[in-house]
């Protein structure tokens, strides 16, 4: 083989080498886009109380308590549905029960939102003072917020509960 002949093979050889090389990482060089996709499961929530079909729910992932109410057929007749949240995010294994006007006992329940200082003084461990700063207190969005009023805390708002409404 002269010189020249090895120069043209050795040119052609490395020629192939790179073609090759360029072949192998185009893949690589190239960005390509692929869609994300991140499925999220279906929350299983209970619901009893109020409504019209309690029981046991699959809804999609991120629905609320309001998609929840209305899977159940919607509010039965006596349902209280302001001592519900009805826009908190539903999580898997929860309970969301809607109370009843009428407290298991057969009382009314008393409103916070319009309820006269006599009235609110009829709620256990509720004296005029009380009365009066639920009164300066209005207007009430969640049953929470009573905790604002000086000389309520969480235990005397989870005393209250099954007795007002909002």
């Amino acid at each position: 083989m002269t010189p020249g002949q090895e120069a043209r093979l050795t040119w052609i050889l490395l020629f192939i080498c790179l073609a090759l090389a360029a072949l192998n990482l185009a893949p690589r060089l190239s960005v390509g886009q692929s869609p994300i996709s991140h499925e999220q499961p279906d929350v299983t929530v209970a619901i009893a109380g109020a409504v019209r079909t309690p029981g046991v729910y699959s809804l999609p992932w991120g629905a609320r308590v309001d998609e929840l109410v209305s899977a159940a057929g919607g509010y039965a007749a006596g349902a209280e549905p302001s001592l519900v949240n009805l826009a908190a995010q539903l999580v898997t294994g929860e309970t969301v029960f809607v109370p009843e006007v009428i407290t298991p006992v057969g009382e009314v329940r008393v409103s916070l939102n319009s309820a006269s200082p006599e009235q609110l003084e009829s709620l256990p461990g509720v004296g005029p003072v009380t009365a009066r700063r639920i009164v300066e207190g209005r207007p009430y969005a969640r049953l929470e917020e009573l905790v604002r009023v000086k000389g309520i805390g969480p235990k005397t708002l989870e005393r209250l509960r099954p007795h007002v409404r909002l």
